[in-house]
């Protein structure tokens, strides 16, 4: 059946033809809403036969899901982070149906008691060292915990040095005093910053010890038990425990406690969540945007409503098509709605202008067939080479690409359909009554304002082959982020406390992953990864047994010999008001006589000793500021925020001296599990050393651990090689795009010249595109980078109306670009704004970016092909026509 005949046939039966289109388009969303499904893994994006996916598996294979919710707790009484950890571990490991494990390190008798031996031989010996020098005020303290006990105390050593001057006795009152030092230079009105900790383990260089940062954050690690059949298999896991977090923050005793959990569970429901949260407003605020641009174009409701509903039919049937062929949907391809919402409405455009260009001198059914007719070959190929753009996604390996490749390939392939079936049959539907009626006459103005434009075509092709040129030299200066936590949206929880979770070490969920055959090439690897600059530390059976341990255990008998003398009682509020006047005047008044003694001898001690007599008379002279006002509130906020929590602190301290030798045999069996393989093979987690969320760490930490281990794998592992292979696949996609869009305008042009007209101002476009990302600062991503074959096959498409117009020999390249077919041009440049434009109200900064970079994609093309392109025809017609094949 020829076209005409097959276009008679629609416009006789409308009716019967929208009731099949409608047919088709119900029993695709019922079979849609049944069957598709939502894969929320980032695995399911992945090449699935890579050496690094096998690697990947086999670790799997051996260890089981180790993807787990990692819930960090914060504080700075390291004490009351343990009350709080204890009392969430409790409440979660009663809830059996949605964890499969609660792991809580720091809670676990072995931990606890003998937590001193992890710490290096050098800490605990500056440990030792600390305490002795703080012996004697701790003493004083642990019987009276106050503010006068405190100046007394030192008042007290003053004096005895004062009267028989000793280094040791010097040194223990620098320490001391410059301990005070930097305590009261931050107090601020308020509060001071000094801390008990400092007298218990801190040095004299200003920076926290091991045991001042220990305990100060927990990590409870929750593998939760998944559903397969659910759209996030965690999500019932995260909310139980999101839930129990709020019921223990509001509660007054844990005030000050910060509390938040992260992990690649968590982040995966988060992104997905917000996602499709975003993918929704986008889709009705685009839909409502074509809308509204439609009925501005067609100067009607009738036209806007036939094209609407011919496009909603086709993304309907699409998703049949695509639940059918594919059965899911991933983050990348969730996107398609969208962007057949831009592209779909394509080709009804240049229908229904070029059906109201004809019906200026045509009856209505002559111009439709006459539109439908001309339309369809510029239309097709316009189709082929979309369509072309997203089927190389299939020679790729990569999942995520391919699936997105092959559903918005259906996709076009319905809207293409559904322009010349559902969109004339809508047409004759809608104008029935007015179809016989011939329209008035609309004077065409032959000498449009944009002539002033093309005077002078010369200048317009040089301006934009220089910008092109800037747009070379940005493409070396737009990066590739690595960074997958830059696609969540912005002030995420689970974001944040990724962060965190790098910046102390842990080893939740972001580590390297190596396996060991036993005991000793555990040993070997570990020490030849720790080796590495790129590693911090690594975590396996054997490393949970001290090293050193006869050595560290003689440390912890000389501090537990200071601490004897230490014994702690309940903290009582006793601020004698009267007495501190008289305290204080006599601590500054014994300061200034060491600081003098010290000048004297010309003792290096002096000018820190002269320093700490500054900054106490600045507390002192704030103090003496709000006398009358809130001077005693401030003297007991700082009395209980020191000492109200040193009895605890000093209790913890003594129990956790009663650490033992161990083996082994000592460690936990939850533990050990985790370390230990079904095939009896050791784990080995390899935590880098620096934040290796960005390419250049990361890619250091790959390529170090692997010439280590080939095999070694996981989570970082897989980031960087897949976003490897996802670089190169996209660049395969765009260069078998491109080739292929050269091939289908050669066939249908017949013309290089054609084809040449064709592919110079597409070029030049995403030229002028990269060149703006770069002056706004935008960068390639796992999500936006799907743009690149994207913009090729809509350009191509508004080369194909521009030229195959052109071509016809009947207007000069102005006409063409102010005709049906050059405004055609303009409005699916806006469509695709507009629905890709309506991502950037995203949250999800992925989304966010895909909207952004073909926003402006769209724009420097459609400047290409409207501007650059008829000055560039307006030039070589001055040489003679381009040959019309």
């Amino acid at each position: 059946m020829s076209a005409s005949r097959l276009f008679g046939a629609i416009t006789r039966h409308p009716r019967l033809v929208l009731a099949v289109a409608l047919l088709l388009a119900a029993l695709s969303i019922v079979y849609t809403s049944l069957k598709l499904e939502f894969l929320t893994g980032r695995d399911d994006l992945m090449p699935r036969h890579a050496a690094f996916q096998k690697d990947y598996q086999a670790y799997r294979a051996a260890f089981g899901d180790q993807e787990e919710i990692a819930v960090v707790i914060e504080g700075t009484d390291p004490a009351l982070v343990s009350r709080f950890s204890d009392a969430l571990y409790a409440r979660l490991s009663q809830e059996k149906r949605l964890f499969l494990e609660v792991l809580y390190p720091g809670g676990m008798p072995y931990f606890r008691q003998n937590g001193l031996l992890f710490m290096s031989l050098d800490e605990l010996k500056a440990m030792a060292g600390t305490l002795e020098m703080a012996g004697p005020v701790l003493k004083d303290l642990a019987a009276a915990p106050s503010i006068q006990t405190l100046f007394s105390s030192l008042t007290s050593q003053i004096d005895d040095y004062l009267k028989a001057p000793s280094p040791d006795k010097l040194q223990r009152l620098t320490f001391m005093l410059g301990t005070l030092d930097k305590g009261f230079a931050g107090f601020d009105g308020k509060k001071s910053a000094l801390s008990m900790d400092s007298f218990l383990s801190g040095g004299a260089d200003g920076k926290p010890s091991a045991l001042e940062n220990a305990g100060r954050q927990q990590v409870l690690a929750i593998r939760p038990l998944k559903e397969t059949d659910s759209f996030v298999p965690a999500e019932k896991a995260i909310k139980k425990v999101r839930e129990e977090l709020n019921i223990l923050r509001q509660k007054p005793e844990f005030k000050g406690i910060t509390a938040g959990i992260t992990g690649v569970p968590v982040l995966e429901y988060e992104e997905m969540a917000t996602s499709m949260d975003d993918m929704t407003i986008a889709s009705v605020l685009s839909l409502l945007l074509t809308v509204i641009l439609l009925l501005f174009a067609f100067r009607g409701v009738k036209n806007t409503v036939a094209a609407m509903v011919a496009l909603l039919i086709a993304i309907s049937i699409a998703f049949g098509l695509a639940t059918l062929f594919v059965g899911h949907l991933n983050i990348l391809s969730m996107a398609f709605a969208v962007m057949l919402l831009g592209l779909g409405v394509e080709y009804s455009i240049q229908v229904v202008l070029r059906h109201q260009e004809l019906l200026l001198h045509d009856s209505f059914e002559t111009a439709l067939q006459e539109s439908l007719s001309s339309n369809l070959r510029p239309v097709l190929l316009a189709f082929a080479t979309t369509a072309l753009a997203f089927l190389t996604f299939l020679l790729t390996d990569f999942r995520g690409i391919a699936e997105l490749g092959l559903i918005a390939a259906m996709g076009v392939f319905v809207c293409f359909a559904a322009t010349f079936t559902v969109l004339p049959a809508v047409l004759v539907l809608l104008h029935k009554k007015s179809a016989t009626e011939r329209p008035k006459p609309i004077p065409h103005n032959t000498t449009p304002p944009l002539q002033r434009l093309f005077a002078r075509p010369g200048l317009i092709v040089a301006a934009t082959a220089l910008l092109a040129l800037t747009g070379t030299a940005a493409l070396t200066r737009v990066p590739f982020d690595f960074n997958m936590l830059n696609l969540q949206a912005k002030g995420l929880e689970s974001v944040t406390y990724a962060y965190k979770l790098m910046k102390s070490k842990e080893n939740s969920g972001y580590f390297g992953v190596s396996m060991a055959k036993d005991r000793d090439e555990a040993i070997r690897l570990t020490k030849r990864f720790e080796a590495l600059p790129s590693v911090d530390h690594v975590v396996s059976l054997p490393a949970l047994v001290p090293d050193q341990q006869p050595e560290k255990l003689a440390e912890l008998e000389r501090i537990k010999q200071i601490m004897a003398k230490v014994q702690p009682v309940a903290y009582e509020e006793n601020l004698r008001v009267m007495e501190l006047p008289a305290i204080f005047e006599g601590f500054r008044e014994r300061v200034e006589k060491l600081k003098n003694s010290l000048e004297a001898q010309k003792l290096p001690e002096a000018q820190p000793i002269a320093a700490f007599l500054k900054t106490l008379d600045k507390f002192f002279a704030g103090l003496e500021k709000e006398k009358d006002g809130n001077a005693l509130t401030m003297l007991r906020e700082m009395q209980e925020a020191m000492f109200a929590p040193l009895p605890e602190k000093l209790k913890l301290l003594k129990e956790s001296l009663q650490a033992r030798a161990v083996t082994e045999a000592d460690v936990p069996q939850a533990l050990k599990q985790r370390f230990v393989g079904k095939d009896g093979r050791l784990l080995l987690q390899i935590a880098p050393k620096k934040e290796i969320f960005n390419e250049q760490p990361l890619a250091e930490f790959v390529t170090q651990i692997k010439t280590v281990d080939p095999h070694a794998t996981g989570e970082p592992v897989s980031v960087y090689e897949s976003f490897k292979i996802l670089k190169l696949s996209y660049l395969e996609a765009f260069l078998y795009a491109l080739g292929g869009v050269v091939l289908i305008l050669l066939i249908a042009f017949r013309s290089l010249r054609s084809t040449l007209l064709g592919v110079t101002p597409l070029a030049a476009g995403l030229l002028l595109m990269v060149g703006g990302m770069w002056l706004f600062g935008l960068k390639f991503n796992v999500a936006n980078i799907i743009v690149m074959p994207l913009l090729l096959g809509v350009g191509i498409d508004s080369a194909i109306y521009i030229i195959s117009r052109h071509l016809k020999g009947e207007e000069s390249p102005v006409e063409v670009a102010t005709s049906s077919a050059g405004k055609g041009v303009f409005l699916n440049a806006l469509t695709i704004l507009f629905s890709f434009g309506a991502l950037m109200v995203a949250r999800h900064q992925g989304v966010f970016s895909i909207g952004a970079v073909m926003s402006l994609g769209m724009t420097a093309i459609v400047l290409a092909f409207l501007v650059f392109l008829p000055a560039l025809l307006l030039l070589l017609d001055r040489h003679g026509k381009p040959d019309a094949g």
